[in-house]
């Protein structure tokens, strides 16, 4: 069985963060172990605080991490600057293309996740360490530092990230307008694939679904997936996952 490092925050809620990515591992049949970056508290209408883990309590979850015994890594919350060199600093050696980042900036029940300082070193410390990074519109407008996004071309938007390190880019298409839901997945050298699917009535009210759509090609990708296959099992899957969750609440 894969086994998955998880590296990121803590949602009281349980919808977002690091519960949701060990309920995916769950699901995909993956052993999973945990660093914790910051705990916050959250429902799922607001986020009441966060509180950034000190950075010898994280290197000592990490070191504790056997990579011999890790078959891939997932990382979200990323809270400051500190968090983000000592996640660097373990990830060195480690084989980038078995590493997913999904760059989280604020919560979806509201609330900043990372300092500004932390952003702006996300591309010069750990883009060059990781194999793929997930961000959505609004997470790639800040990467980029590109206007006006609403009406820049998704592909466009998706190749300018790839230009700050990472080899593969999945540019989450759920915050642009239309009825069909479109993912493009961005490789170094020009190639793209494109996933679509029909948008889910109130699947937008769903948290925690980047969280879980990362975690999820991880799993993949440790259970030996290409990079597109992975992709696009992992699209099927939180299609599944959102669907049950609208059919439950209505």
């Amino acid at each position: 069985m894969p086994r998955i490092l998880l590296i990121g925050g803590s949602d009281s809620s349980g919808g977002a963060g690091v519960f949701a990515d060990l309920k995916t591992c769950h699901d995909l049949e993956s052993e999973a172990c945990a660093a914790i970056t910051a705990v916050t508290a959250q429902s799922d209408h607001r986020q009441y605080h966060s509180h950034a883990m000190p950075v010898p309590t994280l290197r000592s979850q990490l070191r504790s991490a056997s990579p011999d015994e890790i078959d891939a890594i997932k990382i979200g919350m990323l809270p400051n600057l500190e968090s983000i060199e000592v996640v660097g600093e373990f990830l060195e050696g480690f084989p980038p293309h078995r590493v997913v980042l999904d760059p989280v900036f604020s919560s979806s029940s509201g609330g900043s996740l990372s300092t500004l300082e932390g952003v702006a070193a996300l591309d010069d410390s750990l883009f060059h360490l990781v194999g793929l990074i997930t961000p959505n519109l609004f997470e790639a407008e800040r990467l980029v530092g590109q206007a006006g996004l609403e009406t820049a071309p998704q592909t466009e938007l998706a190749l300018a990230c790839l230009r700050l390190g990472s080899p593969a880019v999945l540019l989450k298409g759920g915050h642009y307008s239309g009825e069909e839901c479109t993912d493009l997945l961005a490789l170094e050298g020009g190639e793209t694939f494109v996933f679509s699917r029909k948008r889910i009535p109130g699947g937008s009210q769903v948290r925690g679904t980047g969280c879980r759509l990362a975690t999820a090609i991880t799993c993949l990708l440790a259970s030996e997936r290409e990079l597109s296959e992975a992709v696009e099992e992992a699209c099927r899957y939180l299609t599944a996952y959102i669907e049950s969750k609208v059919e439950d609440s209505g």
